[in-house]
C-alpha cells in the first residue's frame, strides 16, 4: 500500500485526545489496586518463610539457642555471663516497623585461651548448628559464627589475645507481636555471693538439657579504680584481672566484677540447674 504523502494527511492516523486520556486512566487504575494489594498482602497475609514470623514467635528459638550455648560452655576454666534480653525497634521495610531481639553471652577466658574457648562452645553445640571459628590475619582475628536455625544468628569477633569474648544472639528485624513477646524463665533462688548486695536477675535462659542457668547482679560498693580483686576464695586464681574488674570460677557459679559509673557490680552466674 502506498503510503499517503499529500500535505495534512498521515498514517498511521495520531490517537484522538479522548483515546489517549482513557489509556491513562487505566494505567492508574491498575497502579492503585496492586498498590492497594501489596499493602493488604503485607498487613494480612501468613508468613512464607521463618524471617517473617513474629518476634513473639521468634523470642523462643532465641531462648533455646541461648540455653544451647550456656550448656555449650563445658570447661570449668571458663567464666560466663548471660546477658539481659534486648528487645528494639527495627525497620523491617521504609514503611514497616518492626522488633528485633538480642541476647549476649560472655565469655572471661585466661590470656591466650580465645581461641580454644571459642572452639570449645563450637564443638560442644549441635552439629545443626553448623558453628565454626575462623581466624584471619595470621590467626590474630578470629570470628565465630553458627546458625540456631528459625533464623536465629549467632555471631563474635574477637583478637586471639582477648580475654572477653562476647557472643551475640539475633532473630533480625520481625513483624511485632503486640503483647505476646516472652519473659525469662523463672530464674530460682538468689545466690548466697550477692543476696546480701540487693542481688537481681539480670538474664535467665533454659538449658535444652533441663534446668535453668541465671546471671544475677548485685551492687558491690564504691569502685577503686586502681584496686586488685577482692572476695576471691583462697586458692583461686581469676581467668581475668583489670584494674576494677575480675572474674573467676566458684565450682559450677561464674563470678564477674566489672567496674560501672563509680560502683562495682558483681554478677553470679549459676550453672544449668533445678529451678
Amino acid at each position: 500500500m502506498a503510503a499517503v504523502t499529500e500535505p495534512g494527511y498521515a498514517y498511521p492516523p495520531p490517537a484522538g485526545p479522548k483515546r489517549r486520556w482513557w489509556t491513562w486512566a487505566v494505567v492508574a487504575g491498575w497502579a492503585v489496586v496492586l498498590t492497594g494489594a501489596v499493602f493488604w498482602s503485607v498487613r494480612n497475609d501468613p508468613p512464607t518463610v521463618p524471617e517473617q514470623r513474629d518476634i513473639g514467635q521468634a523470642l523462643p528459638a532465641l531462648g533455646r539457642a541461648a540455653g544451647t550455648v550456656v550448656e555449650a560452655v563445658q570447661d570449668e576454666r571458663w567464666v560466663l555471663r548471660i546477658g539481659e534480653l534486648q528487645v528494639t525497634d527495627c525497620a523491617i521495610t521504609p514503611v514497616r516497623d518492626g522488633r528485633e531481639a538480642v541476647r549476649t553471652v560472655t565469655l572471661y577466658v585466661a590470656e591466650g585461651e580465645a581461641r580454644e574457648a571459642l572452639a570449645g562452645v563450637a564443638a560442644g553445640l549441635p552439629a545443626s548448628y553448623q558453628a565454626g571459628v575462623t581466624g584471619a590475619r595470621g590467626g590474630t582475628r578470629l570470628s565465630f559464627f553458627a546458625d540456631a536455625g528459625d533464623y536465629i544468628a549467632i555471631e563474635g569477633e574477637a583478637h586471639s589475645s582477648d580475654q572477653v569474648l562476647t557472643l551475640t544472639l539475633s532473630t533480625g528485624c520481625r513483624p511485632p507481636a503486640d503483647d505476646r513477646e516472652q519473659a525469662d524463665p523463672p530464674p530460682g533462688a538468689v545466690p548466697g555471693q550477692v543476696r546480701e548486695l540487693g542481688g537481681t536477675v539480670r538474664g535467665a535462659v533454659a538449658c535444652p538439657g533441663g534446668g535453668t542457668a541465671t546471671t544475677f547482679q548485685g551492687d558491690g560498693g564504691p569502685a577503686d579504680p586502681d584496686g586488685g580483686p577482692q572476695g576471691v576464695p583462697a586458692g583461686t586464681e581469676p581467668v581475668w584481672s583489670e584494674p576494677g574488674g575480675w572474674a573467676y570460677r566458684a565450682g559450677s557459679e561464674s563470678v564477674v566484677t566489672t567496674a560501672d559509673g563509680g560502683r562495682l557490680r558483681i554478677s553470679v552466674t549459676t550453672g544449668c540447674r533445678a529451678v
